[in-house]
């Protein structure tokens, strides 16, 4: 093999992923899965026709054509995924965010045949309208289990925000908590890693270890829709903060004999820092896929697009699936660095690994 400076820089910074990462045991006892299929429920990307790509243990299945040529798919800013995983003869259904809109949220579901009922968990990976701007209409449905289980990042998800990082920018929504109560949905709130559905498992709290420094473009209101005694102790006296989305999560699976699938969902925290979370969580190195929002549009720049492209090269996934909040930089980008890995993020496609894939 030659070996020149590209080599030797692309080496090293593998080493210093996997150094940073490794955490010898993990924190968090993860199950392992053997199938898993991801299909986008909303995202900014439609397509009518599409073909299938199959590989060893990976398919990506197109969005089905609609027996109404009325109906059509709807594509908005935001983002919602449903996680269909199989151990045995056992499946699990985790829905990660809700989208922007109810309306395009139930469209879509009901366009893939998605029972609300059956969902068996939920992820809200933090409090910006466009993932949880869905949630009250799927609610709305009365099809959803009582009792269901919402993993929820930290008490700030429910503050009420703004765009922008100034008090007075446009209102920006919040959660409503008391339909989640009304519903008899099973909050939990919690800053640590948690287990989904017995199949997956969020990060929890995600550090910032990465050269990543991203900017969040809104602000929240301490003691608006959230409590103060339960916000962390420097933001409980403010009564206006630029977000730091720190109670934000990743979702995360475990493949058998592949390695993690990471969800990152928004990654206002960074999508290596989310990765490097779910290493260090489940002690497992191996990543397999990385899929979600790399948040990679302004106020983010050229430079971090294109930094976060070789970070990403260092972790070695074998599939990435970028879409929602990512740009178009970090996309072109790297489908030159990874052409064979990278496939674009479309509304109603099914991605299947391990035995979905059969």
């Amino acid at each position: 093999m030659q070996i020149d400076r590209r080599n030797v820089l692309k080496a090293g910074a593998a080493s210093l992923l996997m150094a940073a990462a490794k955490p010898g045991s993990g924190t968090l006892a993860v199950p392992t899965v053997d199938g898993l299929e991801l299909t986008i429920l909303i995202d900014g990307t439609t397509a009518v026709f599409g073909a299938a790509v199959s590989r060893a243990g990976f398919r990506s299945v197109p969005p089905p054509i609609t027996h109404d040529y009325h109906a059509a798919f709807a594509g908005q800013w935001g983002y919602s995924l449903l996680a269909r995983s199989m151990v045995g003869g056992t499946v699990r259904r985790t829905l990660v965010d809700f989208g922007y809109t109810p309306e395009a949220l139930l469209n879509n579901m009901a366009q893939l045949d998605v029972d609300p009922a059956t969902i068996d968990a939920a992820v809200l990976s933090h409090g910006h309208y466009d993932h949880f701007g869905g949630l009250d209409g799927l609610l709305a449905t009365g099809k959803v289990r009582r009792g269901i289980p919402l993993f929820v990042g930290g008490e700030e998800a429910f503050c009420a925000r703004v765009r922008g990082i100034e008090p007075d920018g446009p209102p920006f929504g919040a959660v409503d908590r008391p339909a989640l109560r009304a519903a008899g949905v099973d909050l939990r709130v919690s800053a640590e890693p948690a287990i989904v559905a017995g199949h997956g498992f969020t990060t929890g709290r995600i550090p910032l270890t990465s050269p990543e420094h991203p900017r969040v473009p809104t602000g929240m209101m301490p003691g608006q829709g959230c409590s103060r005694q339960l916000l962390d102790g420097d933001k409980q006296a403010a009564a206006f903060l630029v977000d730091d989305a720190v109670h934000e999560l990743g979702t995360a699976f475990h493949l058998r004999d592949k390695g993690l699938v990471v969800i990152g969902s928004c990654s206002h925290r960074g999508i290596i820092n989310t990765v490097r979370r779910a290493q260090a969580v489940s002690g497992i190195d191996r990543v397999y896929a990385i899929v979600g929002g790399f948040h990679l549009v302004p106020p983010q720049t050229r430079e971090q697009a294109l930094e976060t492209v070789r970070l990403m090269q260092a972790l070695d996934p074998d599939y990435i699936i970028p879409g929602h909040c990512t740009g178009e930089t970090f996309i072109a980008a790297a489908q030159a660095a990874m052409p064979d890995r990278v496939l674009r993020s479309i509304v109603g496609t099914r991605y299947q690994f391990g035995t979905a894939a059969a």
